[in-house]
């Protein structure tokens, strides 16, 4: 039988290791090698080196599975991993370091051996654990981003203990929770195919502050409205377990998976039991139920989409227009003609401008451009004007208006989105002036025959903006730069003669939330500290004015842009408690998640998590809230 040079080699290896070979051996071997290497240079394929098994081999078995995966099973106690080649073997050596039937083994075998025998063996290697804080921490930086992917079977085996820190973490949240003398406005976040549930707050030390509270899968086999309904029970228990049902002062819904859905829909009984149950029992308002900017953008979209194919529909004929002079070469020829007689279009007709687009509404404000090079044509023309396809010079001054409307509502919009500011205050100026370009539509629409799912697209937009008049005016009137003149005039501007009656009426609601806080404030005992003078020092004269009155007599702030009402706030505590308890629950909304931060829930540590298939499905919730809890710096 023929040796093969490798066989020889491999021997000479494990000889060597064993300190057996002997001189003659050795010769003879190397031999037989340089002999076996002259037959094989013969050979023109190139040789490669058989790689050593791993020793990990020793104590596991290799076999297939009924679904053809390879799979490797421990011998000593039997648990069955992931055998394949590309899966490597450092799995498969972290198990045997840990593997408790292997050390029971090896204790049983060593028991009635002598002590120096046992000595004498060579000392397993003894691997520190991470314990399961440290473990989790270790798969993020500071920040809570992701540095690696999840070990789902180091993580599934320590499953207990993740649960069991979860709920210690979640424990001191609600400790850390009852400490704070603030209210929360609790966001919700429709992740693709998860709930993700974060409170904002303005902590003691008047800092600007979030906190994931809850993240659970919500069901894909379900229909929305028994997801929204688990939705609700979801909310309930997560406030509940953390004690901050009385506490919660606002709702912000961000549905960003599900956007298009929730705009078709009608979920107003959701939005209602929601309303009702965290209104029940609150000795403090709750202003109830509102939408992100990033969801308010969705209801935008929708209708800027929606009125455009009104315009088309209503002005068809621009449509007709575009087509016959783009029918033949002669046309478009009579139509260049007829733009370079227009004075503010001295230029060659580019084709593109009468292109469809994927924007239509670009599209349409494009064609508003030629009017005056339409109306021309017809005297170039005859069979244009033959055609009366044409608008009248009406139609055209109306299309322009309605064009200039919806393009100014679109601007402010955008403006609101681009906005950086982070408490509310900031936002009052920006949501008064998209109301105001918004309302020249609605009184338009009005005259208009609209379909049904334009008209309740504009209606279902208008509502979630009008949602927002109450938090607005309070942001409004506590911001001390402007107090009852942004709200003044707003009023005026949206509701013109009947300004004062609108105005009363939400001065009504605004000073029964203070009614509500001076309470509150009264049965803490804080209420002494107010009668305190400008320096803040304890006066004898008790005022005959309330803490309201003497704040709107104090002069304004001067209306610089980069003003710190926080910090404005937190020096004017001591004379203005009920209102810097106010000040602190309102001006918390997060009204631009994108600005104000979703807390350490970062798209890649969900990623990181959801899309890890081997890694149980009960405890991934728990882990994307350790990851945020165990980094947060705050406890």
């Amino acid at each position: 039988m023929d040796i093969h040079w490798y066989e020889i080699l491999a021997r000479e290896q494990e000889t060597s290791k064993e300190g057996e070979v002997n001189g003659n051996q050795a010769g003879n071997n190397m031999e037989m090698i340089d002999m076996n290497h002259q037959n094989v240079r013969g050979n023109s394929s190139p040789i490669k080196r058989r790689k050593m098994q791993s020793k990990v081999w020793d104590e596991m078995t290799k076999f297939v599975a009924a679904d053809g995966r390879v799979c490797a099973k421990c011998t000593h106690c039997e648990k069955v991993f992931d055998g394949s080649s590309k899966k490597g073997t450092t799995h498969l050596k972290n198990h045997l370091q840990r593997c408790l039937r292997k050390r029971n083994n090896e204790a049983g075998d060593n028991a009635d051996k002598p002590m120096d025998q046992v000595m004498n063996f060579t000392p397993p290697v003894v691997v520190e654990e991470k314990s399961v804080t440290d473990l989790i921490k270790s798969y993020y930086d500071r920040l809570g981003w992701p540095t690696k992917h999840w070990d789902p079977l180091v993580l599934n085996s320590r499953k207990v203990e993740i649960l069991q820190i979860y709920k210690e973490e979640k424990k001191e949240l609600r400790r850390f929770f009852s400490q704070l003398s603030c209210r929360f406005s609790l966001l919700i976040v429709d992740f693709l195919d998860w709930y993700v549930l974060s409170v904002y707050y303005i902590d003691n030390s008047w800092q600007q502050k979030t906190k994931t509270i809850h993240i659970s899968p919500a069901n894909k086999d379900k229909e929305d409205h028994q997801n929204y309904h688990n939705l609700v029970e979801i909310l309930k228990e997560s406030c509940l377990d953390l004690k901050i049902d009385g506490n919660i002062c606002s709702i912000i819904y961000e549905f960003s998976g599900k956007t298009h859905d929730f705009i078709i829909s009608d979920h107003e009984d959701f939005m209602r039991e929601i309303n009702s149950w965290f209104n029940r029992g609150n000795s403090l308002s709750y202003v109830g139920f509102l939408f992100s900017i990033e969801a308010l953008s969705w209801f935008c979209c929708d209708f800027e989409n929606n009125w455009t194919k009104q315009l088309w529909n209503k002005f068809g004929g621009i449509r007709k227009c575009i087509d016959y002079v783009k029918s033949s070469p002669s046309n478009m020829h009579n139509f260049q003609i007829a733009t370079d007689k227009t004075k503010c279009m001295e230029k060659e007709v580019d084709i593109s401008d009468l292109s469809p687009t994927n924007d239509s509404f670009l599209y349409f404000e494009r064609a508003l451009g030629y009017k005056d090079a339409f109306c021309n044509l017809e005297q170039i023309d005859i069979d244009f004007k033959s055609l009366s396809i044409n608008l009248t010079k009406e139609q055209w001054d109306e299309a322009t208006v309605i064009c200039q409307q919806h393009k100014e509502l679109s601007d402010s919009f955008g403006s609101l989105a681009e906005s950086k500011d982070t408490t509310l205050n900031g936002y009052v100026p920006k949501f008064c002036d998209l109301y105001m370009k918004l309302l020249p539509l609605l009184q338009r629409s009005q005259s208009y025959h609209l379909d049904e799912k334009t008209s309740t697209s504009m209606k279902k937009f208008a509502s979630a903006l009008e949602k927002y008049d109450l938090v607005l005016v309070i942001a409004g009137v506590l911001d001390p730069r402007f107090k009852m003149d942004i709200a003044q005039l707003w009023y005026h501007k949206i509701y013109g003669r009947d300004a004062d009656h609108y105005f009363e009426k939400i001065m009504d609601d605004f000073n029964n939330i203070y009614k509500n806080y001076y309470a509150k404030v009264y049965e803490s005992g804080d209420v002494a500290s107010s009668y305190l003078d400008a320096l803040g020092r304890p006066s004898t004269f008790i005022p005959k004015s309330s803490e309201l009155e003497r704040y709107l007599c104090m002069p304004k702030v001067p209306p610089v842009k980069m003003f710190d009402i926080l910090g404005w706030w937190r020096v004017y505590t001591p004379i203005f408690p009920t209102l810097a308890r106010m000040a602190r629950d309102f001006l918390a909304f997060p009204i631009h998640i994108h600005v104000v931060g979703f807390g350490h829930f970062h798209y890649k540590a969900y990623q990181c998590t959801t899309d890890c298939e081997d890694l149980d499905d009960d405890i991934k919730p728990a882990l994307l809230c350790l990851t945020e809890w165990l980094n947060s710096n705050e406890k």
